[in-house]
């Protein structure tokens, strides 16, 4: 009995780091198709050796407690994600969120027009629609909320952009050049937002809180002047924390010290990473808004580590990865259940 005991508990372990090892496989296979321009959406399998049943259950599977589950309140620990980088510094630092064949980001800082056809999912009797708003940091948790539209608990629509938060205070950045852009590109935005309010049930919003400018009273006024036409028109407003900020490019210093030294030398403490929030004060202030605080995701006792549960976190000083966003989506998936907006 012992030793059969002992063989299960082994086979859970090696199927754990056969699982890791699938997921960086997968994950790693599918950045460097989508660099080299291949637009084939079907992953490429991981190689695996066992038998072929278990290959496909294998590389099917998350890694238990991988990424933000292993920040859950209730301890989650796999000791076979103990070491791991997923996906490695070379992948990491070009995960961006792409879709081919949806205009869901434009890279240039002057846009003004609205992007198009960046929606994901089926509208549904008794299924949310969602639209995502917000800038450079909306976009890096934006394969989150798609994994959820995957999955039939959402519809979604996105209108992100760069350094150009839903708000109208003005651009907190040294190029001034973007300033009159975003100024034009907020009223269209507004306006749209205001025509699909009949068919929108939630705009969840969230950015770059330092980039948002001006006193911590000034920013909640300047946001509740957008917020407050949708929230009146029956649309939910949900406000998500931003993410932390590095001090220091972080896959150059995980390369240097690789993943298990690299988490507390590459991460931040969270008086260095973490900023006053504008979207999640204002939520707090305004009626039919609510906030929604993913920090606990991020940081733990002061700090807030460059690797989460084997996840490669920040693609650089202030974007998270596509890897790391896409854990997050059954975290906000229970989130959502909490509010009723899904069952």
């Amino acid at each position: 009995m012992v030793w059969g005991r002992r063989r299960i508990r082994i086979a859970l372990v090696a199927s754990a780091v056969l699982g890791a090892g699938a997921l960086l496989a997968v994950s790693e296979s599918t950045e460097q198709r989508r660099s080299s321009g291949t637009t084939a959406t079907a992953p490429v399998a991981a190689t695996v050796v066992a038998p072929a049943p278990a290959a496909v259950r294998v590389a099917a599977a998350t890694p238990r407690c991988f990424g933000a589950a292993s920040m859950a309140r209730k301890r989650c620990h796999n000791p076979a994600l103990k070491g791991r980088l997923i996906p490695r510094p070379s992948i990491a630092r070009r995960e961006t969120a792409r879709y081919p064949g949806k205009e869901c980001y434009q890279s240039g800082v002057q846009q003004i027009r609205l992007n198009r056809g960046c929606t994901f999912g089926t509208r549904a009797a008794g299924r949310p629609h969602v639209i995502l708003v917000g800038d450079s940091h909306a976009r890096a948790l934006m394969p989150a909320f798609v994994e959820m539209a995957e999955a039939g608990h959402i519809s979604l629509e996105a209108q992100v952009r760069g350094s150009c938060s839903w708000t109208t205070s003005r651009v907190n950045h040294p190029d001034k050049s973007r300033i009159r852009p975003c100024t034009l590109y907020r009223k269209n935005l507004q306006r749209w937002l205001l025509r699909q309010a009949r068919t929108t049930d939630v705009v969840v919003t969230t950015g770059y809180a330092r980039q948002v400018s001006g006193s911590a009273k000034s920013q909640v006024i300047k946001m509740r002047d957008l917020w407050r036409p949708v929230i009146k028109r029956g649309v939910r407003v949900i406000a998500i924390s931003d993410n932390p900020r590095l001090t220091r490019e972080p896959q150059k210093c995980l390369v240097k010290h690789g993943a298990t030294r690299g988490a507390r030398k590459c991460g931040v403490s969270t008086k260095a990473g973490l900023h006053r929030d504008p979207f999640l004060l204002t939520a707090k202030k305004t009626r039919g808004a609510t906030a929604l605080d993913l920090r606990p995701r991020f940081c733990k006792k002061g700090f807030c580590p460059a690797v989460i549960g084997g996840a490669n976190v920040y693609r650089d000083h202030t974007h998270i990865t596509v890897t790391y966003s896409k854990t997050l989506a059954p975290v906000i998936t229970g989130k959502f259940r909490a509010m009723r907006i899904i069952r």
